[in-house]
């Protein structure tokens, strides 16, 4: 087969490419014709809607796919390189099943080059499905799907040693250093400051630097907490929510930063992100109840509410430094400002409600 992204501009794809794909994969179809749609905001790929025509059509063959390509944003592509973005997104579908195709699209197709860093995933469309929103924030009922699925994917490799046999999994044992150091990282805060001073009250900016200067220490005191598979970009604009009796109610996507890390982290930065400023105090408390009733659910007996809630606290910063990282590391566009703002304040407000400063080293 022709390798779609690598070698070809994923637009261009012809019914050929997509007959030899149904008949290595099993499925009884002889497509026609196709059109090829761009879809989504994605700032570090591009996603592709497939419409086919069939001249066969038989059971199991799909109207609708979904590809995922790598970005046309030369910023965005060195970010992706320099992060390992692609690799990890396609080794994420071929490894972990237990939670690829459970909370996420199916993947029919995965492919990536390390000498190009270009990768290919075609995937189940989700359509009728609606992105989630990360400016206007989410309902209840949907942050409780949110808990749900991470729920799922969480308990599927809790204190599970096996992860750390991956390389290319951050943070694990095996893995290679980051790509960024603490110090690093601190100084997309600085440039942050800079680019949106007049956006940035102080009591945000109080927060921020004294995350960022507490950044080192915090990557030389591990916490010794639970550790579990974790999506690390666990927010609204990666979730698409089914309509009422769909398969899956929700489907997670974007796995390009998929890591061995606290669950609490995901748990805090959604819950931080994805709420209302006005919101969230009123319905935190008892969506972490909900997602710890869960992880119960899914056989985690081991692990107190209070731990939990500790661990919530200490990692709300994640969602900082992921805001202000984005945005000065992939390609700037006014959603994008509006988001990383958007989210950057709402991460600094759930960190002094919950009194997080005072646990920072």
């Amino acid at each position: 087969m022709s390798r779609p992204g690598l070698d070809t501009n994923p637009l261009e794809l012809t019914p050929d490419w997509f007959n030899q794909l149904f008949e290595e994969i099993g499925i009884d179809a002889e497509v026609s014709g196709l059109t090829a749609k761009s879809i989504g905001t994605g700032q570090i790929g591009e996603n592709v809607r497939f419409v086919f025509d069939y001249a066969r059509k038989g059971d199991g063959a799909p109207a609708t796919l979904v590809g995922k390509f790598p970005s046309d944003n030369e910023a965005s592509l060195m970010t992706a390189k320099m992060l390992g973005h692609y690799e990890r997104e396609v080794n994420f579908y071929r490894t972990f099943p237990k939670v690829a195709g459970r909370i996420t699209p199916a993947a029919l197709y995965t492919d990536y080059d390390a000498e190009t860093n270009r990768f290919a995933l075609i995937m189940e469309d989700m359509a009728p499905s609606e992105q989630g929103d990360q400016l206007a924030g989410c309902s209840v009922a949907e942050a409780e799907r949110a808990m749900d699925a991470a729920a799922i994917l969480h308990a599927a490799y809790w204190n599970d040693e096996s992860l750390d046999t991956y390389p290319w999994l951050q943070g694990t044992s095996v893995a290679p250093p980051p790509a960024m150091s603490p110090e690093q990282v601190a100084m997309l805060w600085t440039g942050f400051k800079d680019r949106y001073d007049a956006s940035l009250t102080p009591d945000v900016i109080e927060v921020g630097d004294a995350y960022a200067d507490a950044l080192p220490r915090m990557q030389q005191e591990p916490g010794d907490g639970p550790f579990a598979l974790t999506h690390n970009d666990y927010r609204l604009d990666n979730m698409l929510f089914g309509k009422p009796g769909a398969p899956k109610p929700l489907a997670v996507v974007d796995w390009q930063t998929v890591g061995k890390g606290a669950p609490a982290s995901d748990v805090a930065y959604f819950i931080g992100a994805g709420l209302t400023r006005e919101d969230r105090p009123k319905h935190e408390q008892a969506l972490l109840r909900y997602y710890h009733a869960r992880l119960q659910d899914e056989g985690v007996t081991d692990y107190g509410f209070d731990a939990l809630f500790d661990d919530y606290r200490y990692t709300c910063f994640y969602g900082m430094s992921v805001a202000f990282g984005a945005a000065m590391l992939v390609k700037q566009t006014e959603r994008g400002d509006q988001m990383f703002l958007t989210m950057l304040r709402r991460h600094a407000a759930q960190a002094r409600d919950n009194n997080a400063l005072e646990l920072l080293p």
